[in-house]
This record gives structure tokens, C-alpha cells and sequence, in this order.
């Protein structure tokens, strides 16, 4: 009764079968005189026996340490066989369980477990299996997107991919988890692991192929279910200047680098132009013809190129912008010395001694421009007081590249400072009483000296506080440049030999309004050319021609004018003008003036709003130029 519940069912459970095997060998053991208790059943307990130690039957018969001999040259051979024939890849499991049998035997020698588990079998799978499929995975991966590229249809590549997988390898990232004595090896997650550190080094070599490498995730993980690491997980890549980009065009472009700067920053002065509040330089069309793209430089790349070439470089660039500015203003110098320049600021000045009105008027600064252009024009249609603008613009220019390196070395700086200690002591003030202070960092000079180190550890220890405090004060403050390049000039330039520049406030609203109409033709021809790149009957001779002569930014002006006027310490003479009171006042009126002509009056109004849009935006850039060059407790008007 007792074996035929025994027996019931699920007889083949192991545990069942240990309780059989016992009680087997209990009746056994039982001394009986008489046989007849046998009888026919003999037989019956013979196979109970049989079934009773099936487990250790069945591990002995499938025991396989005797691998372990051929181990090393057998399973590389075997997983090349698994690859080659991927639709046999079900036996993957079975194979690493057979090879990995031995290392029950080797669990007493931690050394020899270690070897032979990871020296031999995880190595062999690394090589044979994962490497084959990293490498596959990612031709097929790069195929699919220059195929989508060309044909701008994710569909379609994701059909014809399929049809030219023949490597199964979605097969092979399914497989589950093998334990290989005490290790877990996850196949799928070893090629997750290798495809993301493949293309987390192609994107941070190529920073300009970001787009191409997100479009490879997203289809490794819809294809493949491969999760790789995200493209703003990179790390901040070294700029060299000897790293290129081929574009769609084959042109190559070139990674803006500050030292490239540095060598030619007049150049630099001249191909950019500066947007004062993104902080970024942006090529000029003009110097771009044969490129679909324009360069552009950012903070984050200054601080990557400091990164690159070390904090040292700074000083090399102040020291260029300071040999700049000192050749333009040779240039500025001279032409306010000019007879023409020089008497139509007299006469300026002495109409505003002898009137004494409370603000410009906005008709003589356009009668001064309109006598600058009687000067002549040069081949390139611009004034001789055009290109007086586009000096003090560039020197802007040089003034907003200085501006962008503090930004920089603030930036380098703090996050190279944002893992140093901060540690927290404990004094007694007059009181009795504890105050807390907080140390920006650990001081290890005194550390290393109470650990009684080695003068070579304390002299180390010395140099990094140093090192610490030094990145804490350029991340917090960093160096005020603007006052430097205003000081180095200020004496000079105010001194008796150059008084004929105490009339440059004067020549401000002519500058501001060539730099209005400049700045209103250029994003009138960019909105022209934006019309004409949708139009079928339009050329790209055409289009290109326009947006060479466009642009929509150009803030160094305004930094430049701020950056001179500070200078010559005409800040407060030319607040006396109230000249941008009196364009508002100036474009109110103009507003208000009717025409006969309703479709006249309507063209005339929308462009007096254009103009007074563009004077408010010099205003407030303006307005932002001087507070860069104003100290402490210092008021603007």
C-alpha cells in the first residue's frame, strides 16, 4: 500500500525516488526466514531498485569532466560550429553546461576555477560568439542606415535588412543566462556591452556623426532589443585641430580649435560673427560659399579646447587679442584724424555746443552718414564709415572671443573642481559655543605632515591644494579681462597726443544707423533667399549669392562701441546725447505720418517697424556691452 502511493504519480520526482531507494533497502535488510514472501515480486524490486537510483545513474552517465583535458582546443571549435550554423544555436546551453561540468571538481581551488572558467570557457564565448556578433551586428547596423540615408525610408530598410540577416543573431542574443560554475554569463548582455562601447568611441572620435549613431540605437534596440548607452552619456570630446569632417558636398570642415585661433585672430575677427546672447560665433555665409554648413564656436568648445591644451592658453589668447586691438586701433586712430572725419566732428560739436539740445536728432546723424558716403564707396559698395563700422565690430568681435575664454576657463574649471571635498569643522567661538565652518577642501599639506609622509608625499600634497584652490577661484570668479584690455589703453588713448579722439561719441549715431541699415538689408536678403530656395523657378546661383550678403546677428558692434567708449571715457558724454530717446521718439513720429497712397503708407509703416525693431535690439545689446565694462556700485543710464 505504502509503495503503491509511493508510486502513484510523479514517481520520477528525486526526492520520491530517495524515499523509494530507502525504503527498498530497508526491506532488504529485513531477515526473513521464509522466501514465499518474495515470491513473484523479486523482479518488481529489481526494477524499483533500478528506478530508485536513477539520479545517480543518470548524473554518472552524464558526466563530462573528462572535457576538461580537451577543454581549451575543443570549445572555441565547438561554438565556431554553433556559429556557422546558427540554426543549431538551441545547443548552446547544452555545450556550456557539458564543458562547464569539470569546474564542480575545481571549487576548492579557487585559482584553478578561476582559470579555467574565465581563462578558457568565458574567453572562448567572447571570442567565437560575441566578437562574431558585435562585428555582424554592426556592419548590418552601419548598412541600415546608409540605406535609409539614400532612400530617406526606415521601412524599407527594416525589410530588406531582414532578408539579408542570415547570421540569426536575434536567435543568439535570446538565449537565456548560462551558469558557468559560479559566473552568470548573459550573451546578450556582453554584445550590449561591446556595441556600446563600439559606437560610444566612434561618437566621441566623431562627434559630427552624433545624428547617424542615434538613428543606429533606435534600430539596434527595434531590430535586436539592444539597449545602447544614450549619446549625451558621451564624455566631452578633445578638440584637434587636426580632426576633419567630410560633409555631403566632400568639402571638409575643420573643428574650430582655439589655438587655430589664437595664430589668426584677425581672421577669426573677420569669417564670424558674434551672438551676445546664446555666447556663440557664427560664420559668415560670405565665407562659407563652397560649404553647406557653417562653423560655429561655443563655450563648451572653448572649455573643451582649454581641457585639450590647458588653462596656459588664456594667456596666450590675451596677449593676441592685445596686439589686435593695438594694430586696429593704429587703424582708428587714423581715421578720425583724417581732415574729412576730423571736420565733420567739429562742425558736430559745435552745433550741439551752440544748440545745446536735450537729445540728438536722429536727422543729423543721417545727414552726417549721407556726408561720409559723398567721401566715396569702395569696389564693394561700402562707405569709408562702413568700414569704420566694420572695424569697431571686429574689435567686438575680439572683445566677445575674450569674453567666451573667461567663460571657458569658469566652465573647464568648475567641472574639473566639482568632485573636490568640502569638509565641515568644529569650533568654539567667544561664547563657549560650537560653530560649525565649512572648508572648501581638505587641506593635505597638513594631512600629509600629521601622517608623518614622505617629503616627496608633502611637497605633492602642497601642489595639489594649490592645484584645488586655483580651480576654485577660476570656477567662482575667474579673471575680469575686460578691464585689463581697458586699463593697457585707457592711458594712452586720453593722453594729449590723441585728443582728437575726444569727438568719437559724436560719430556714434551715424555708426548706429549704418549699422541699422546693414543689419536691415542683410535680413531682408535672408528672407529673399529663404523665398527663393522654395520656389521651383528660382536659381541656386541666385540663392547663394544672397545668403553670402546676409546675416542675423552682428552684436559685435555694439560690445565694440561699449568697449571704446569706456576706453576714452566718453561713457557719460555720450549718455548726454539721449540718442536712443530720440530714435524712439524719432520712429514715433514717423509711425504717425500719413500717405495718400493706403498701400504706400501700409509698405512705409511695416518697414519704420523693422528699423525701430532693429535700434531696440542694438539698444538692449548695448545696454548689456556696457554692464561688462561697469564696476561695482557703478549706475548706467
Amino acid at each position: 500500500m505504502f509503495l503503491e502511493r509511493l508510486l502513484a504519480d510523479d514517481f520520477l520526482n528525486f526526492p520520491k525516488l530517495g524515499l523509494l531507494k530507502l525504503t527498498i533497502d530497508v526491506i532488504k535488510m529485513i531477515n526473513l526466514k521464509e522466501r514465499v514472501f518474495w515470491g513473484n515480486t523479486s523482479q518488481t524490486f529489481k526494477y524499483l531498485e533500478i528506478v530508485a537510483d536513477f539520479k545517480n545513474a543518470l548524473k554518472f552517465s552524464c558526466d563530462s569532466s573528462c572535457l576538461f583535458n580537451v577543454a581549451e582546443e575543443a570549445f572555441p571549435a565547438v561554438l565556431r560550429d554553433i556559429y556557422v550554423h546558427p540554426e543549431q544555436c538551441y545547443r548552446l546551453p547544452s555545450v556550456v553546461s557539458a564543458f562547464a561540468s569539470p569546474m564542480k571538481y575545481l571549487l576548492a581551488d579557487a585559482a584553478n576555477e578561476k582559470e579555467f572558467g574565465k581563462g578558457i570557457l568565458v574567453a572562448s564565448l567572447r571570442s567565437e560568439l560575441v566578437e562574431n556578433l558585435v562585428r555582424d551586428i554592426e556592419s548590418d547596423l552601419s548598412e541600415n542606415i546608409s540605406i535609409q540615408w539614400k532612400t530617406n525610408s526606415a521601412t524599407s530598410v527594416r525589410e530588406d535588412s531582414e532578408r539579408r540577416n542570415n547570421r540569426f543573431a536575434h536567435v543568439f542574443l535570446s538565449i537565456p543566462p548560462m551558469e558557468i560554475g559560479t559566473i552568470i554569463f548573459s550573451l546578450k548582455k556582453e554584445v550590449e556591452t561591446c556595441l556600446a562601447r563600439l559606437f560610444y568611441e566612434k561618437a566621441a572620435s566623431s562627434l559630427n556623426e552624433w545624428k547617424m549613431y542615434s538613428e543606429i540605437r533606435s534600430i539596434a534596440l527595434l531590430k535586436y532589443g539592444i539597449n545602447l548607452s544614450e549619446i549625451d552619456e558621451l564624455p566631452p570630446a578633445t578638440i584637434s585641430s587636426t580632426s576633419t569632417c567630410v560633409e555631403d558636398t566632400g568639402v571638409k570642415n575643420v573643428a574650430i580649435d582655439v589655438l587655430d585661433i589664437v595664430r589668426d585672430i584677425r581672421s577669426f575677427c573677420v569669417r564670424y560673427n558674434y551672438n551676445m546672447n546664446t555666447q556663440t560665433f557664427i560664420e559668415r555665409s560670405s565665407w562659407a560659399k563652397e560649404k553647406t554648413l557653417l562653423n560655429t564656436l561655443s563655450i563648451k568648445h572653448v572649455s573643451e579646447s582649454i581641457r585639450t591644451h590647458g588653462t596656459g592658453i588664456t594667456h596666450a589668447v590675451i596677449n593676441s587679442v592685445f596686439r589686435y586691438l593695438a594694430q586696429r586701433f593704429q587703424i582708428f586712430s587714423q581715421f578720425l584724424y583724417e581732415d574729412h572725419v576730423k571736420s565733420l566732428l567739429l562742425k558736430e560739436k559745435q552745433v550741439q555746443s551752440e544748440e545745446k539740445y536735450e537729445e540728438y536728432p536722429v536727422v543729423r546723424g543721417i545727414q552726417f552718414l549721407q556726408e561720409m558716403r559723398k567721401l566715396g564707396v569702395a569696389d564693394d559698395g561700402l562707405s569709408f564709415l562702413d568700414q569704420f563700422r566694420s572695424l569697431v565690430t571686429e574689435m567686438g568681435n575680439a572683445l566677445g572671443f575674450v569674453r567666451m575664454i573667461r567663460l571657458g576657463t569658469m566652465r573647464y574649471s568648475s567641472k574639473a573642481n566639482e568632485f573636490a571635498t568640502r569638509t565641515i569643522t568644529t569650533r568654539k567661538d567667544n561664547d563657549n559655543t560650537d560653530v560649525e565652518e565649512e572648508n572648501k577642501h581638505p587641506n593635505f599639506e597638513s594631512l600629509a605632515r600629521e601622517s608623518v609622509f614622505h617629503d616627496f608625499t608633502i611637497n605633492a600634497s602642497k601642489q595639489l591644494d594649490a592645484e584645488i584652490e586655483s580651480l576654485r577661484s577660476n570656477s567662482t570668479e575667474g579673471t575680469d579681462y575686460f578691464e585689463v584690455l581697458t586699463n593697457i589703453f585707457s592711458s594712452e588713448l586720453q593722453s594729449e597726443t590723441n585728443k582728437h579722439l575726444n569727438a568719437f561719441f559724436l560719430i556714434v549715431p551715424a555708426l548706429c544707423l549704418s549699422n541699422i541699415d546693414a543689419m536691415y538689408v542683410s535680413k531682408q536678403k535672408l528672407q529673399k533667399a529663404s523665398e527663393t530656395i522654395t520656389s521651383p523657378s528660382s536659381s541656386k546661383v541666385e540663392t547663394q549669392m544672397l545668403l553670402n550678403q546676409s546675416c542675423f546677428t552682428d552684436d559685435g558692434f555694439a560690445l565694440g562701441i561699449a568697449y571704446i567708449l569706456k576706453v576714452l571715457n566718453q561713457d557719460s558724454k555720450f549718455d548726454t546725447l539721449h540718442w536712443f530717446e530720440s530714435c524712439e521718439s524719432y520712429y514715433r513720429s514717423k509711425r504717425e505720418e500719413s500717405a495718400e497712397d493706403k498701400e504706400e503708407h501700409t509698405f512705409r509703416l511695416k518697414r519704420i517697424k523693422q528699423y525701430e525693431r532693429e535700434f531696440r535690439l542694438l539698444e538692449f545689446v548695448f545696454a548689456g556691452s556696457r554692464a561688462f565694462f561697469s564696476h561695482e556700485g557703478e549706475v548706467l543710464v
